[in-house]
């Protein structure tokens, strides 16, 4: 084990992608579970709070602690096994996703959800309930999690197997080892939509759910077994550019009403809005100027690729789209180029913020697909009243987009910040979620008030307060530390 308590050796594990800056006293770096084991055991009995740190890659400064110390799962890196036949992968929790990718490819194998950050590491990914750009068809990672190892804040190692515990309505009653478990769950109710926004609760539920997107406030996860998928044996992917939004929003209608009838598949289907390519268009000169644009990506047979590709064309004709105006990736080069404009968005953001010391300014909002145009003229007729730049661009098919402004000062960012706040209670009020796939971490707390109300909070924290009596997991994730204080 590895342990460091000048903050000069670890600055760099004291921010993520939103920018917010931390504090830490000690910085553990263990190489297995018995010594997270010990590290909890030492914390729980010295009261000394201890934040989860993977690859530093999140957005809503989850990762980030503001004091104690900090627990590295870097060095729980091995892939323990694969099989392949019964397609399962088991792994540490430091595995980056990439190398997990890489390694089941060897065999054939994907893990087919792929959340979108291939740096993450997959115990990050479980405790943030990750989803990604292939949503659209595999939806987040809880629905391909068979296992979970996690460590409880005083130190008891547990290994939880779906379907060998489960609620009875929204209590639990269950012996572990030597230990009996009793608790209930938090009365909420879940929207309909894609969320990933405080704990994941509802009636007679898989007590392994209960861990999967907790933020590292319930336990930290160790190891997990995961269902994977065979390769598909072909795959392109296309960016479709159109004069008018209103264009863009008509062919991904099509897309979905396809998709229902079973026409075809796609993994993906994104939005940009034009801000959008204009904010990509100093590195990617040949972007037409244009109102929007739409990606996707299509998976195929040998047998089927052909016909695929023209089901895709024939749309693009049906839809009145100028075919010089798509890029098609239909082989490894094109394919990595359009893969590389996909990602470069987010990346750029962060860039620009960087730049102007600014943190994230943006939306991980969620709406049902009847209210999803209202939100996105509300986004659009709110953020026209300020001058300040944004973009807005993501997850289209699963109604799910990223609206960010792009402040240059910290006026601007305070303006930015309370017209997202609007675009939060506007977004509550049509049955949606403040957090689709990013949590809430420490930065989007108040969201999340918003969308529950503070009864609802303190049951979550009661919640946590069975696993974590001293709070010292993941501490001021989701809720203040606090919140359960008696005045």
């Amino acid at each position: 084990m590895i342990i460091k308590t000048d903050s000069s050796d670890f600055l760099a594990y004291l921010e993520d992608t939103s920018n917010l800056k931390g504090f830490a006293d000690t910085l553990y770096i263990p190489e297995n579970k018995l010594e997270i084991c010990e590290i909890l055991r030492d914390c729980n009995m010295r009261r000394k709070p201890l934040t989860c740190s993977g690859a530093r890659t999140g957005t809503t400064g989850g990762c980030v602690p503001l004091r104690g110390g900090i627990l590295s799962l870097e060095k729980l890196n091995k892939v323990i096994d694969i099989e392949v036949v019964d397609k399962i992968a088991k792994v540490e929790a430091g595995v980056p996703l990439s190398v997990l990718e890489e390694k089941l490819n060897k065999f054939g194998l994907t893990f087919s959800p792929q959340p979108t950050e291939s740096l993450a590491l997959i115990g990050s990914a479980v405790s943030t309930g990750a989803s990604g750009v292939r949503g659209f068809k595999y939806g987040s990672i809880r629905s391909y999690i068979r296992a979970i190892e996690i460590v409880l804040s005083d130190g008891t190692l547990m290994l939880l197997k779906r379907g060998k515990v489960k609620a009875k309505g929204r209590n639990f009653f269950f012996t572990y080892g030597k230990k009996d478990f009793k608790f209930s769950l938090p009365t909420y109710i879940l929207p309909s939509v894609k969320t990933q926004a405080g704990y994941f609760v509802c009636e007679n539920m898989d007590l392994i759910d209960l861990f999967i997107g907790s933020e590292g406030t319930l336990g930290v996860i160790v190891a997990v077994e995961i269902a994977v998928q065979n390769k598909s044996e072909a795959i392109f992917d296309g960016v479709v550019f159109f004069d008018t939004e209103k264009g863009g929003f008509n062919f991904v209608e099509k897309v979905i009403q396809r998709k229902k009838k079973r026409m075809f598949s796609p993994t993906s289907i994104e939005f940009f809005d034009g801000n959008s390519l204009e904010f990509l268009s100093d590195e990617y000169s040949h972007i037409p100027k244009k109102g929007c644009a739409i990606y996707f990506e299509q998976e195929a047979s040998k047998d089927s690729y052909e016909n695929l590709m023209n089901m895709w064309i024939n749309l693009f004709k049906e839809s009145g789209v100028d075919l010089e105006c798509v890029w098609i990736g239909d082989n490894p080069r094109e394919r990595l180029r359009i893969y590389e404009f996909r990602h470069r968005l987010p990346e750029k953001i962060n860039e620009f913020l960087r730049k102007h010391h600014q943190k994230k300014l943006s939306t991980d909002i969620a709406v049902p697909d009847k209210n999803f145009y209202k939100m996105y003229d509300f986004y659009k007729k709110e953020a026209k009243k300020l001058k300040i730049s944004y973009v807005n661009f993501g997850h289209i098919g699963e109604r799910h987009l990223h609206f960010n402004f792009l402040p240059r000062n910290e006026e601007e960012y305070l303006l930015g910040q309370e017209t997202i706040k609007r675009f939060i209670h506007y977004s509550v009020s049509l049955k949606g979620t403040v957090s689709a796939e990013h949590g809430i971490g420490k930065i989007k707390k108040e969201y999340l008030k918003v969308m529950f109300g503070i009864d609802h909070i303190k049951e979550m924290a009661q919640l946590k307060a069975y696993f974590d009596p001293y709070f010292i997991l993941g501490e001021n994730n989701i809720f203040d530390k606090d919140i359960l204080r008696k005045d």
